[in-house]
């Protein structure tokens, strides 16, 4: 980035918008995204008595901004449940149904280990959803620009859009141009404009609305990868429009998988692997349950288990089929919908390895937070995984059946070379920390005009 003649104020005020962080409250764990938008908020958070930081949240009538005190309560409870410094991965009731199949040896079931969140674990308890209403009633009844404090506007402050919720609605950020604020927007993928396929009717037109609007809004825009931003240069080329600044700033991972391999783990009585990542066909979650039925059946071979963490999501009805009705795989594939993040630490590192198939990605979290644990990763051979996992990870074409039967056959066994020789080259990353992520993020904040 050229340096500019005048940079902005660091200490100027922050407003983050928390819509998402209450859209998925509800939910007991969160996704990838949700956990990009709880590292910003709880950082502005902390951060709040050094410099002025207020939360904003879109309403179905309007966007608002939230008074301090109900901004903070709502970060907090947030953090409450889905960040649990320090918490045994054993206070997770998922992670201890797990870990007891995982100590079983192999059956012959007919119907495979699906582990299910608890009936109310997906219902906020009467004072998170009495904040929920609340925020929303607030936002519904003031105004972004017109509620917004001074001491926020003051000094070439910055609103932070760090998902990519409501950016279909471009008239949701009319406020910006008069708020003297200026926009940063974190941008996490274009999936859905060069994979349709993947996606609900309807989603690539709304993701297209979303680039002309961080096109016409965006001060600057923070890439997760290389590839994002090779993505959004190539669309914009393509759609005559005018690009903003922006710079690629990695994203970082949560504490509890910055402990290494010195942490607990399942006591299993077979070598297991693991998935992570919501059930979706880009997850090419149907071919690797295809090869590994393929190579599960071969008697001659060594037996593992397969561990999927996520939920059932769209346009996953082929892996679902193989779910619920194969029995040949039904013997060793556990499924478990929700996992905190202490819990599928514990999990990870206990694995044989990762492994992420994915036809498509903008970055590929899990990657990270597998070696961050000390455990090799078997990924498809694509620009996002070998951006963020480099020499660290095996990788295999995403559709290549003998290759991922070949990984699986190396890596299942504990004494294989090839496995080894990995686990020992692994022991060498270094994590990203959400901390070093949004010390880049401002950064980038303070070179732009």
């Amino acid at each position: 980035m050229t340096t500019p003649r005048t940079r902005s104020n660091a200490a100027a005020g922050r407003v983050v918008d928390i819509s998402r962080l209450l859209w998925r409250l509800r939910f007991p764990t969160p996704t990838g995204i949700d956990r990009v938008m709880l590292a910003y908020a709880r950082h502005y958070l902390e951060r709040a008595d050094e410099q002025a930081v207020g939360f904003l949240v879109t309403s179905p009538l309007n966007t608002g901004f939230l008074t301090p005190g109900l901004g903070k309560a709502l970060v907090r409870t947030a953090i409450a449940r889905w960040s649990r410094p320090a918490e045994s991965p054993m206070a997770d009731s998922a992670y201890r149904d797990v870990c007891a199949i995982l100590e079983r040896p192999i059956g012959g079931e007919h119907a495979h280990h699906r582990v299910k969140p608890q009936a109310a674990a997906g219902r906020p308890d009467g004072r998170v959803a009495a904040l929920l209403a609340c925020a929303y009633a607030q936002a519904a009844a003031a105004g972004a620009f017109r509620s917004l404090p001074a001491a926020v506007r003051a000094g070439g402050g910055w609103y932070l859009h760090v998902t990519h919720i409501n950016l279909h609605r471009a008239a949701r950020l009319a406020w910006l141009g008069k708020s003297g604020l200026r926009g940063a927007f974190l941008l996490h993928d274009l999936i859905p404009i060069s994979h349709p396929e993947y996606f609900r009717p309807g989603e690539a037109a709304q993701h297209l609305q979303r680039m002309t609007t961080l096109a016409q809004h965006a001060d600057v825009v923070i890439f997760n990868s290389s590839t994002t931003r090779a993505a959004w240069q190539a669309h914009l080329a393509k759609a005559g429009m005018h690009a903003p600044p922006g710079e690629v700033v990695p994203l970082g991972i949560e504490e509890a998988f910055l402990s290494g391999g010195d942490g607990p783990k399942p006591s299993a009585h077979t070598p297991y692997f693991v998935v992570v990542g919501t059930i979706e066909a880009r997850k090419n979650v149907a071919f690797l349950l295809q090869a590994w039925r393929h190579w599960t059946e071969d008697g001659r071979r060594p037996r593992a288990r397969l561990v999927i963490v996520g939920r059932r999501g769209w346009e996953s009805e082929n892996a679902i089929d193989l779910l619920d009705r194969s029995t040949a795989l039904a013997p060793t594939v556990v499924e478990i919908a929700q996992l905190g993040d202490h819990g599928l630490a514990a999990l990870l590192r206990g694995a044989q390895a990762l492994l992420m198939p994915s036809l498509a990605e903008g970055f590929g979290l899990p990657i990270a937070e597998a070696l961050a644990v000390g455990v090799p990763v078997i990924a498809s051979d694509i620009e996002a995984h070998r951006e963020v996992g480099g020499a660290l990870v095996e990788y295999v074409d995403p559709i290549d059946g003998p290759g991922w039967i070949s990984a699986l056959e190396n890596y299942a066994s504990p004494d294989s070379p090839r496995r080894h020789g990995m686990w020992q080259r692994v022991q060498h990353y270094r994590p990203r920390t959400w901390a070093q992520h949004i010390q880049g993020v401002e950064e980038v904040l303070a070179e732009i005009r």
